[in-house]
């Protein structure tokens, strides 16, 4: 029988790395922790150590606490952006050793880098953009109403968007007050693949890779790893950043 180790606390991490003397770089989570040992590895030059927080909160809580750290070891805070695809705040923007993802979070960047929609015949192809486009008019509702202060449920799993229509004709129907979306859903749906939430998006590509009668299917893991071990324009880009934050 196997047990889950318990996530450390920020308190017991910052125990840990105020006395490293390791330039350090800190992600997010365990299952980001495949691809960033890629830029480990092509950064090894530097001797880097990568370690996950356990989520993003947690990166950012340890970026205030070793800010006020005097120790001699480098910092290098990797985040994804999430919702700061549609605008970094500012007390995050200028900081000199935090770097975001290109896209929404890794998985759009890995989306990007692997060209993960080559893997899809023509109607495959179709049938994908078809449901990008559905789930992208009940997206933008939904990031609308989370926007605005009220509860928009944006992280909801694509198969229940796309597969239970009264869930999706209540959910996408207008409240008293409220105006369509417009503009919020063309940017997300004229860049998609960055603008989208990456686990939506990979989910929703998902559906067509795995079908019944397929004769190569994919699970998420294995797109992912596909996509990170192609080391694209994405990855240089993270890996560039990662290096010149090393050196301030």
């Amino acid at each position: 029988m196997t047990f889950n180790k318990p996530r450390p606390t920020v308190d017991e991490l910052y125990e840990l790395l105020k006395r490293t003397t390791l330039p350090t770089i800190l992600v997010e989570g365990k299952d980001d922790i495949v691809f960033y040992r890629k830029i480990e590895e092509a950064l090894s030059e530097l001797q880097v150590d990568v370690l996950p927080a356990g989520n993003k909160q947690a990166v950012l809580d340890l970026m205030d606490k070793l800010d006020q750290h005097s120790g001699t070891a480098r910092f290098v805070y990797v985040v994804d952006k999430d919702l700061w695809v549609h605008g970094v705040p500012k007390k995050f923007g200028t900081h000199s050793r935090l770097v975001t993802t290109d896209g929404y979070s890794i998985e759009n960047d890995l989306f990007a880098d692997g060209d993960l929609e080559s893997l899809l015949d023509q109607n495959e192809i179709t049938s994908f953009r078809s449901e990008v486009e559905k789930f992208c008019s009940w997206y933008a509702l939904a990031l609308q109403r989370t926007f605005s202060g009220a509860e928009g449920a944006f992280r909801t799993h694509p198969g229940k968007v796309l597969d239970d229509p009264e869930f999706y004709e209540t959910e996408t129907r207008l409240k008293e007050n409220e105006d369509p979306p417009t503009e919020l859903y063309e940017v997300v749906v004229s860049n998609y693949q960055a603008m989208l939430r990456g686990k939506s998006l990979l989910s929703i590509l998902h559906r067509q890779l795995s079908k019944d009668g397929r004769d190569v299917k994919f699970s998420g893991r294995q797109l992912m790893a596909f996509g990170g071990s192609r080391k694209g324009e994405k990855f240089d880009r993270l890996k560039g950043l990662i290096f010149d934050a090393l050196q301030r």
